[in-house]
């Protein structure tokens, strides 16, 4: 014996459906856009890497050349420490 929802059952049930196959819609949306920017940080962290590492080597040259100690950015200024 089978049975069958009223109209407005059918029409609810429907609905519930259409939802959730609108929510599952966003999220693979969300996933994908996800993953697109995953890549784009992958590829800033590189860069970061690269900076840094470019930067410690020529520190490293400022050292040999110059001494230790700091540098002024905005002058190029060296005060150099004192070797004990």
């Amino acid at each position: 014996m089978s049975q069958k929802l009223t109209a407005e059952e059918l029409q609810d049930f429907q609905a519930f459906r259409q939802e959730a196959n609108r929510l599952a819609s966003i999220l693979g949306e969300l996933h994908y856009q996800r993953t697109l920017i995953d890549l784009e940080l992958d590829g800033v962290k590189e860069g970061i890497k690269g900076n840094t590492l470019a930067q410690q080597a020529q520190l490293k040259e400022f050292g040999t050349k110059y001494g230790d100690g700091s540098i002024n950015v905005s002058t190029g200024e060296i005060t150099v420490i004192p070797a004990n």
